[in-house]
């Protein structure tokens, strides 16, 4: 336990010591910057708005006119309420209340991690022997690992750049954030004589994190791609068929889908969004993953595979200038709602309304 605090408290306090440092260089460089990464997401978001902070020339000695730098400092609407800065402006009030929020949550996810999962014997650190992990569930613990590291670096990197940290550095901090979020539970695995270190899980975590970096720097190559889940209380559960029952609905492997939702919209030339209507434009394309009969023993089973259609709730022209509905519906938008879809199975296809 006193090593989970150590990791908990280093996170929290290595990118404030970093950012402190940052802020009182960027006074003195803050140069408009074109990087990719500041001209992300344009082509989904209302008009740039952009705000100037420069020397007034007409205050300035004429002799010092030629030589007095112009400082610019880009600041753009992004569709999930958040500002994209080009360089940080960070208000430490926000800042330091987020990551105390962010603390508080960890510890009461964590304190009831261990009331549901972690009453089982303890043993010393050990990990998992990588491919008999792998094979396990039908790998629907990693698309779940994949899943909550993309998830968790997103709303880490939404909280920074709330706090007025700048665009590149919120994706990196977000990332590390997400990234050491989802470390803590496979340290705290890897002493539990029932499970262990999963280097796959690991290996998931990161390909998260690592796609929402590649995601937010690649913006108009992969921004209409997001990664979603669903659930419903699978039949196994209710007849009782798992070989130990779960203790909460994340273990109920067979009830979950995982997808992968692409918005056409997205990749629509300019000239063609102009005259596209604004209620089509969050339509899209799902494709899902799900698993059956993997309850009873964990490396027996089949996948079913899924598609159908998704709506990105982010492009809705419902919200208005309200940037906390844009946040909300943002977060909302991990859940793929319940649409026409079409599932294949070893048994057959079937087409309905799907969860």
């Amino acid at each position: 336990m006193q090593f989970i605090q150590k990791i908990l408290l280093s996170f929290i306090l290595i990118p404030c010591s970093v950012l402190i440092a940052q802020d009182s260089t960027n006074s003195n460089h803050k140069l408009f910057d074109y990087t990719i990464a500041s001209r992300i997401h344009s082509t989904d978001y209302v008009p740039q708005s952009l705000s100037y902070k420069f020397f007034d020339p007409q205050k300035k000695e004429h002799s010092a006119i030629a030589s007095q730098p112009i400082f610019v400092n880009s600041e753009r609407p992004l569709i999930d309420g958040t500002i994209w800065r080009t360089n940080s402006e960070v208000d430490y009030l926000r800042l330091s209340s987020m990551l105390g929020a962010i603390a508080i949550v960890n510890t009461i996810a964590y304190t009831y991690q261990r009331k549901v999962w972690y009453t089982e014997e303890t043993t010393v650190f050990h990990s998992l022997e990588f491919m008999n992990d792998w094979n396990k569930y039908q790998q629907m613990d990693k698309f779940g690992h994949f899943t909550d590291a993309y998830f968790t670096s997103d709303l880490s990197a939404k909280i920074y750049r709330w706090s007025g940290l700048s665009g590149n550095s919120s994706v990196w901090f977000g990332a590390l954030t997400g990234w050491l979020w989802m470390l803590e539970i496979e340290v705290s695995d890897a002493f539990m004589s029932e499970w262990g270190f999963s280097w796959g899980d690991l290996a998931a975590n990161t390909a998260g994190s690592a796609f929402f970096i590649l995601q937010q720097f690649n913006y108009d190559a992969l921004g209409g791609i997001q990664p979603k889940v669903s659930w419903h209380k699978s039949e196994a559960w209710e007849e009782m068929r798992y070989h130990k029952d779960p203790q909460a609905l994340i273990e109920d492997y067979e009830g979950m889908t995982f997808w992968l939702t692409v918005n056409p919209h997205h990749y629509f030339p300019e000239n063609w969004k102009k005259g596209y209507s604004e209620w089509l434009a969050p339509l899209g394309i799902a494709v899902g993953v799900s698993a059956k009969d993997i309850g009873a023993y964990p490396w027996a089973g089949y996948k079913e595979y899924f598609i159908g259609l998704d709506v990105d709730l982010r492009k809705l022209p419902v919200w208005g200038d309200s940037n906390l509905m844009k946040f909300f519906a943002s977060e909302v938008n991990i859940l793929r709602l319940p649409l026409p879809t079409i599932r294949f199975t070893p048994q057959g296809t079937w087409f309905g309304f799907y969860f």
